[in-house]
């Protein structure tokens, strides 16, 4: 979200938490064939707008792509249909930040409606009228004054095309409590159908994403196919797989791309879930459409907020950063989406509206950027493959959990680095094998050591998970398992 929101994971609030053990393949679509997307990215909320700092703070992060919401209800907040009195402010200004910080990248997230324009079937939906889909939305084609949703992303793309190139239909439309979509998947599809045709017809280079899921289509899926979902309430179903049982209903689907041309998945609190979440993505991909499709990570973040059951302290924060990307590249991710940079909503990389700089940025900054953003993955050299929701597997139940994970990268540059962390709360020693007498040792805060080979060999301490989350925290919960570890041990990067 790019909202100001408390954004503290909590399926009690009902908030926001945030096949097979088989790795699908790397996907098989990509902006440019053969050219990988520059992988950090940040969410941000109207302050872009209003503070002069934060576009560079943004770009010294080492994040090159920023998401926020242009929503119907912002651009046309009035009834009516005369293009000439929507409020194009916000858009404009974005113009200007373009033109003056030329390696900021743009995604626009579209969605939201309007109690003017909402749909008449949504009426009696719980939930506030804007999140009711705008009426219209099946007449075509899409770019139809009449489909108000779809000619809204389409004066949108057309008018900003030099601008902006990347497009997220709708931010969270899963969200238990309609907080965002009043639907189910298969009431949002005509909403996915007619912002690809919109923002297609307008520019057909653009760039169009899936909607961004939370932990609610994970979950859905889980307990519909009979696996250990880890909440006390799953969802009756997933969201998406409800999208695709409609999607290849439609005969025109495969040859527009199913209306998507990217995956877009939510992840807080438990590091794991970068691996998790989109495993149960991909597997949804390749039993409905047989094909891959690149997957981004448009939002992701751990709050700092010690003895919480979803959050814990700043050095867990650090871990959770670093974590997070060895699992998202274990799965293939190809962008990261930190949200956000202030902390407005506890997880940004500043105090307040950008104020002191937080450890998270250092990680961030110093570690993620400066020596990971042009990594490929080599391999999983010890550990689980995540938690293993598809395997059957329960973060709860910790026969998952094999001691230690170690990670293999290698730069565009040559270099080889390490990521290694406990899994469990035991100190482990562990011997690296070193292709180099020597290393740069790296700390999850960016401090920097020389760490030598003996006997061919990396010598490590890892110490152990200190961090303790989840519902069985709660004694009405722990009927679910046993307390878990939403992060690993402190987590040590070695760079040869």
């Amino acid at each position: 979200m790019t909202k100001l929101k408390v954004r503290i994971p909590s399926m009690l609030l009902l908030i926001a938490l945030v096949f097979t053990v088989v790795l699908y393949a790397v996907p098989m679509q990509a902006f440019t064939p053969g050219v990988k997307p520059y992988p950090l990215a940040m969410c941000s909320n109207p302050q872009i707008f209003a503070n002069p700092i934060y576009v560079p703070k943004i770009l010294d992060a080492g994040a090159r792509m920023v998401r926020i919401d242009f929503s119907f209800r912002s651009i046309r907040p009035n009834e009516g249909l005369d293009p000439s009195k929507w409020n194009w402010q916000d858009l404009e200004k974005a113009r200007g930040l373009r033109e003056k910080y030329p390696a900021l990248d743009w995604l626009v997230l579209f969605g939201y409606g309007a109690a003017w324009a909402q749909d008449p079937k949504f009426v009696n939906y719980p939930g506030d009228p804007a999140a009711g889909g705008e009426k219209g939305v099946n007449i075509m084609p899409a770019e139809s004054p009449n489909n108000l949703y779809g000619n809204y992303v389409y004066e949108t793309v057309r008018r900003y095309k030099d601008v902006m190139h990347c497009y997220e239909s709708w931010n969270e439309p899963d969200l238990p409590g309609h907080a965002f979509f009043k639907g189910n998947g298969k009431d949002f599809f005509p909403y996915q159908r007619a912002c690809y045709l919109a923002a297609k017809k307008a520019d057909p280079t653009c760039t169009v994403l899936f909607a961004g899921q939370t932990f609610a289509n994970v979950e859905g899926y889980m307990h519909a196919h009979g696996l250990k979902p880890p909440t006390i309430a799953p969802a009756a179903a997933s969201f998406f797989e409800e999208y695709l049982q409609e999607c290849v209903k439609d005969p025109n689907a495969r040859a527009n791309n199913y209306y998507f041309d990217v995956m877009n998945q939510h992840s807080y609190s438990r590091a794991t879930d970068l691996f998790d979440y989109v495993d149960v993505d991909r597997k949804l991909m390749d039993t409905y459409l047989h094909v891959q499709k690149p997957v981004w990570i448009t939002e992701y973040g751990f709050p700092v907020a010690p003895g919480s059951a979803w959050g814990g302290t700043e050095d867990e924060y650090c871990d959770y950063l670093l974590q997070a990307f060895a699992w998202g590249k274990l799965s293939g991710v190809e962008r990261f989406f930190q949200f956000q940079l202030d902390n407005s909503n506890q997880q940004g990389l500043y105090d307040g509206l950008l104020g002191n700089a937080r450890p998270a940025l250092y990680t961030f900054r110093n570690i993620i950027a400066k020596d990971l953003s042009d990594v490929d993955l080599v391999a999983q050299l010890h550990g689980n493959r995540g938690v293993g929701f598809l395997a059957g597997n329960s973060p709860f139940h910790p026969t998952w959990q094999q001691g230690y994970d170690l990670f293999e990268f290698k730069s565009r540059t040559g270099e080889r680095i390490l990521m290694a962390f406990t899994d469990t709360s035991k100190k482990v020693e562990i011997s690296v094998p070193a292709k180099k007498p020597s290393a740069v040792l790296v700390d999850r805060r960016g401090n920097r050591s020389t760490i030598n080979a003996v006997n061919g060999a990396y010598k490590l301490t890892l110490a152990g998970a200190t961090n303790i989350g989840g519902f069985p925290v709660d004694p009405k919960c722990k009927y679910l398992g046993q307390p878990e570890h939403l992060v690993g041990g402190a987590t040590q990067v070695i760079i040869e």
